[in-house]
């Protein structure tokens, strides 16, 4: 998955308006595998950007017990949001190809409490295929992007360069 500058722009914003918390949002666009015509013709694919509010404190604050951290160490989308959006993809044949959020004060990382997230079961991801961008948020400034795949052989997310269409 290849991101735009533009998008690279829209993640960027989303993330520096909601510091000094996490953001997040949601990339759709067609299933991977072999591109379409017109992407063959352009180069690239297309992909979707949904930024998405961040739910955490809301549940923090009705149980604390289960919702154990803020927003300000983790996020969580709005899984009525998720679905509104998941739907419109499926209709479209589209798919959830990244889940993006930030750290503030933190390094682009992929933390244990991410992979919890994404692997609620212990093995296999809730979305094997989806890729997870994590942001690098200091002083409302973001300072670097990482991408992280779900790696079938070591059973653990990899990380790697975020692919973007011109410099960052």
């Amino acid at each position: 998955m290849r991101l735009t500058r533009e998008q690279i722009d829209v993640m960027s914003r989303h993330a520096e308006d909601a510091y000094p918390e996490e953001c997040c949002g949601l990339i759709l666009g067609p299933p991977a595998g072999p591109p379409s015509n017109e992407a063959a013709r352009n180069g690239r694919e297309e992909v979707r950007l949904f930024p998405v509010r961040n739910v955490q404190n809301e549940y923090h604050e009705r149980d604390p017990e289960t919702y154990t951290r803020t927003a300000r160490r983790a996020y969580l989308i709005d899984p009525f949001e998720f679905e509104r959006i998941l739907g419109e993809a499926k209709e479209s044949g589209e798919v959830l190809r990244g889940i993006f959020h930030s750290h503030p004060d933190e390094d682009a990382y992929f933390s244990q409490e991410d992979k919890d997230a994404a692997v609620p079961f212990g093995d296999i991801p809730s979305f094997p295929d989806a890729e997870h961008v994590v942001m690098s948020v200091r002083e409302r400034r973001v300072r670097d992007f990482k991408v992280f795949r779900w790696s079938t052989e070591e059973k653990d997310f990899a990380g790697g360069e975020l692919a973007v269409d011109g410099e960052i």
